[in-house]
């Protein structure tokens, strides 16, 4: 350029203002400010202009180093001279700062922070029309590696914030907002600080309303949330507090209770602590506030798979414990809603659906705080929403099946606790208390005892008894003795009824069940009767020892003399014993009481005789038994004739003639051939099982 161009900056003004030296440059600074003041004066703009443009142009914008600092000091100048006109030339002085601030020369990015205070100072609100712009640049300046850049920038930092909060009404947030929404998710500590310093200024004006837009920045505060720097999660986290506290008192729009629901959702899962702390803590909020509740439970399955984790590693969550507790109360009242005025499903199919997939997979694969809460979950939809839960049984049998063999006890409890729901819902046959999924039940529970034997020995009575206190226990040694009738594994069948008749015989949850057939008064009881005898055939002893309940002493008798027959074994009279021991308990008090009757009772007599003759003469219950025989009257021998025992006889047959006794029903006879039947197949079982069979290596 010709000395011409630069008029009417002169070639000594200009030779100045590109010094190396700042003192010169400054000197020259100084002389532009006068010459634009006397423009001022003679109100001269288009002079004015005329420097702007070279400054800014040819000095500012220039590839020599000199030029561009001498430029920025200058422009800077001008602005200061020119006081409130400045606004004119607004063009000329903020873009081609903005400029230097990426430059290479770290002392031109100083020299560009310095100019832009000075213009910002004088300019004030017209500054904020390039707030984007000067915004995007400063983030990047805070973490300049040049110490004095970075002190320049939070200069100008300080003083943007004072002109936006002197000038709120004239900031437009909205416009804002992209850029604070893509700037958000930077990594660098320094812009983190830099954002959250301004996120938290915004939010301190009500005039900016800076809760609407906490939507589109929530996911990034989050990430801020876990920087490193303690310093910035805890600004970051006082952020959220106050976010918060206006949250709860301002009118809010349901749909941003969504947008942010799905954002929390998704930071509960977070492995940093403080992250999911208030992720967990802004739902429990937010379930706490009555505006929010029917918004939230569309997001039910989300607010399960953010809380069901938090108890695999901490069990002692509180928040997340209350979450759990106040999301089922509103299940619970949606369900007594809907019952009583048929309102409009807020829980429609898909979310339970979605529910019961979240709810599965922490069955399947959750720790065993999250499995438990889990399986309290099924209990209740099952509890709250049966009509809906129905469709989801088949996905759920599976794996609520497995849990069984689970090593807690809660957890197996509350599987059969959903299992008594189950077979109670949606019954189409009035005339049956169950539906086809309680006799699915019994014959998969079957086939999981005969294939795991493990958790037939450890578990299998439990979770017997706990199925008879939970459902009819009639129905349940029914349907497990019509299960086991055609069991082809007659070492199983002869296990399962050990275990049944042990239950039967000792559980008080059993007691109304052992009345029934002791008594055998109705026709219904004698059919249990013979539907039990079938099954319990497997059991020789337990065979005898349900003739005993049953007070049928006289096949009792028959069956203890077909004992000649069967092969004692040590777990046979094993068997013996534990039932020598179970006439002594209180159950069989009748039973023994039956024995002062010698003369009614001679089948009785000859059958614990005949357990006796069984029994090792050195064991405890051979010991016991005998002492329970010797204390039997003798009086059928020493006062009772055989006439009058005749008499007697004749008369009991008579009276059983003309009562309507269901035992009559009963052929005894007839069961006494299944027995056999049965304890043949035992034979034949056996000696298949022992039967050598040489292997091909040994031809």
């Amino acid at each position: 350029m010709s000395d011409r161009d630069y008029l009417p900056l002169s070639t000594t003004l200009v030779k100045t203002l590109t010094d190396k030296l700042y003192e010169k440059r400054k000197t020259a600074a100084l002389e532009i400010e006068k010459m634009v003041r006397e423009f001022m004066t003679a109100q001269n703009y288009e002079q004015i202009e005329r420097i702007c443009r070279i400054l800014s142009e040819y000095f500012v914008l220039s590839q020599n180093g000199n030029f561009r600092r001498g430029g920025l000091i200058g422009i800077a100048a001008l602005a200061i001279a020119c006081g409130k006109e400045a606004q004119r030339f607004k063009t000329y002085l903020v873009p081609p700062v903005l400029q230097c601030f990426l430059d290479n020369d770290p002392k031109v990015r100083y020299y560009a922070c310095e100019s832009l205070y000075n213009i910002a100072k004088v300019l004030r609100t017209v500054t904020l029309s390039y707030f984007n712009e000067i915004f995007d640049s400063l983030s990047k300046l805070v973490c300049d590696l040049e110490p004095t850049v970075k002190s320049g920038a939070e200069l100008c930092d300080r003083l943007l914030k004072d002109i936006v909060i002197e000038t709120c009404s004239q900031f437009e947030v909205i416009a804002f907002i992209p850029l604070l929404r893509e700037r958000i998710y930077v990594r660098n500590a320094f812009t983190r600080q830099f954002i959250v310093s301004w996120v938290s200024l915004l939010t301190s004006v009500p005039e900016f309303d800076m809760v609407q837009y906490l939507p589109e920045i929530m996911d990034g505060l989050f990430h801020i949330l876990g920087d490193p720097n303690p310093e910035i999660r805890k600004s970051c986290e006082i952020l959220f507090s106050e976010f918060l506290t206006i949250l709860k008192s301002s009118q809010v729009q349901p749909d941003m209770f969504e947008d942010m629901t799905r954002i929390l959702i998704q930071n509960c899962q977070s492995s940093d602590e403080l992250i999911q702390y208030t992720a967990l803590h802004w739902l429990r909020e937010f379930l706490n506030m009555p505006k929010c509740h029917q918004v939230l439970l569309p997001h039910s399955a989300g607010l399960l798979s953010a809380v069901l984790p938090c108890f695999s590693y901490d069990d002692d969550n509180q928040t997340a414990k209350e979450i759990n507790s106040v999301l089922r109360q509103l299940i619970k009242n949606e369900s007594s809603k809907r019952n009583e005025n048929n309102a409009a499903q807020n829980l429609p199919d898909l979310t339970i659906t979605k529910m019961v997939e979240v709810l599965k997979t922490q069955i399947q694969s959750g720790a065993s705080p999250s499995r438990i809460i889990a399986l309290g979950w099924v209990h209740h939809l099952f509890e709250c929403l049966q009509d809906q839960m129905v469709a989801h049984i088949d996905v759920l049998f599976p794996t609520l099946f497995r849990v069984l063999s689970d090593p807690t006890d809660e957890a197996v409890l509350l599987v059969l606790q959903v299992f008594a729901l189950i077979s109670t819902s949606n019954r189409t046959n009035t005339d049956r208390n169950y539906n086809d999924y309680f006799t699915k039940f019994i014959i998969v529970l079957m086939d999981l005892f005969r294939t795991d034997r493990g958790l037939l020995e450890a578990r299998g009575s439990f979770i017997i008894r706990q199925l008879c206190m939970l459902l009819s226990p009639e129905d349940i040694y029914k349907t497990l003795s019509e299960t086991l009738a055609n069991e082809p594994d007659t070492n199983f069948a002869a296990i399962m009824v050990k275990i049944l008749s042990s239950i039967l015989l000792t559980s008080t949850e059993l007691h109304d069940l052992r009345v029934k057939l002791k008594n055998l008064q109705t026709t219904e009881s004698a059919g249990l009767f013979v539907c039990l005898y079938k099954t319990w055939c497997h059991n020789p002893i337990a065979l005898v020892a349900l003739c005993f309940l049953s007070q049928n002493y006289d096949h009792a008798c028959k069956l203890v003399q077909l004992f000649a027959d069967i092969e004692v074994t040590v777990d046979f009279l094993i068997e013996i014993d534990k039932l020598v021991q179970l006439l002594e308990s209180p159950i069989f008090t009748y039973l023994r009481l039956a024995l002062l009757d010698v003369e009614n009772n001679q089948t009785l007599i000859r059958a614990l005789c005949g357990l006796l003759m069984l029994l090792p003469g050195k064991t405890d219950a051979f010991h016991v038994l005998r002492r329970r025989l010797e204390c039997v009257p003798n009086f059928i021998d020493k006062f009772t004739s055989v006439d009058k025992r005749v008499a007697n006889l004749s008369m009991n047959a008579k009276v059983n003639e003309t009562t309507n006794d269901p035992r009559k029903n009963i052929n005894f006879d007839e069961l006494q051939q299944y027995y056999l039947a049965i304890q043949n197949k035992h034979v034949d079982s056996k000696k298949q099982r022992y039967r050598y069979t040489p292997t091909s290596d040994g031809l």
